[in-house]
């Protein structure tokens, strides 16, 4: 039976959070396949991992189906890779570091009988104390840049972008937008890219509270690099998130701002937006091209993607 929805986890030596929250992802998809009469895949995308994830899942989890790359890529690449084994018209996308909460599946299909949607994102809690960390996505233009600058928890409506790390949208138009761009690996930006990527086609994203994942934020980075690579990334990634999709005007005013900004982080002595900046110069080619396939598909401008406030409710 072809599965109706397909949950994919990209991994990298990430067996023991695998060991951790693993089982209630797969808990989760067999109830649903049983309450609702679908098939419900779980694939996990092995990232090159070296700490034994592969034989892990073989012996405990023989249900799951694996993806193996013969090397480290980062997260775009492996999550592609996912996507693409995946056989479901409509895919979860979640992190190895969270736990699925009961009943959360269940809200995630009847969203994509809107044909206008692409992708719903779902709330999330950190552990320990299940608060609310990460659910809907406000986004401003300020200072030429975008600013994804603050979540609403509810309720449900649009939001700016969706969260790699636990989301749903439809394989179809996530393969035919080339999935999340590898020009971001390892980590950091390419689910904004490919939210905004989107969202100026014409595709609608939302957030659904509704459905619940606990998060242990950061646990699959943060273990493995440093804090200045991880900033330099994150000053790379943002800075060819804007030069890859804004369109003539915008951009230009987003370059005036972010050369003051070289200056600025010079008297800060934040050299991470350096390092960065010359990473992001070194791979304009890159995004040259991008633009010139990118721009035949654009139907809204950057100012009609704001998401400043959240949804208005009836009381």
């Amino acid at each position: 039976m072809t599965p109706a929805l397909s949950v994919v986890i990209p991994t990298w030596n990430g067996r023991e959070l695998l060991e951790r929250f693993l089982p209630s992802v797969v808990a989760e998809a067999e109830r649903w396949a049983q309450a609702h009469g679908q098939g419900c895949e779980v694939v996990v995308s092995d990232d090159g991992s070296t700490d034994g994830t592969a034989a892990w899942l073989a012996e405990h989890c023989a249900e799951v189906r694996q993806t193996l790359s013969v090397r480290n890529q980062g997260f775009a690449p492996a999550a592609n890779a996912g996507v693409a084994a995946a056989q479901a018209p409509v895919v979860v996308l979640l992190n190895n570091d969270l736990e699925m909460t009961p009943g959360g599946l269940d809200f995630v299909s009847p969203w994509f009988d809107d044909a206008e949607v692409f992708g719903v994102t779902f709330r999330g809690c950190d552990w320990p104390e299940k608060t609310f960390a990460t659910g809907g996505k406000l986004g401003r233009w300020r200072k030429g840049h975008w600013e994804t600058w603050r979540n609403f928890e509810a309720p449900t409506g649009p939001t700016f972008m969706l969260v790699g790390g636990f989301c749903a949208f439809r394989r179809e138009v996530f393969l035919s937008l080339g999935g999340f761009d590898p020009i971001f690996a390892p980590y950091y930006s390419e689910d904004l890219d490919l939210s905004y990527r989107a969202r100026k086609r014409g595709w609608k994203l939302v957030y659904d509270p509704r459905t619940v994942v606990l998060h242990e934020l950061s646990s699959s980075v943060s273990r493995h690099r440093n804090a200045f690579y991880r900033a330099k990334v994150t000053e790379r990634n943002r800075l060819l998130f804007h030069w890859r999709n804004l369109d003539r005007g915008s951009l230009l005013w987003h370059l005036a701002w972010a050369h003051l900004l070289l200056a600025h982080m010079l008297i800060k002595g934040n050299f991470a937006y350096h390092a960065g900046y010359a990473q992001a110069l070194a791979r304009l080619p890159q995004v040259w091209s991008h633009r010139a396939l990118e721009r035949a598909h654009w139907k809204l401008s950057d100012r009609d993607l704001e998401v400043s406030a959240p949804p208005v409710t009836n009381a």
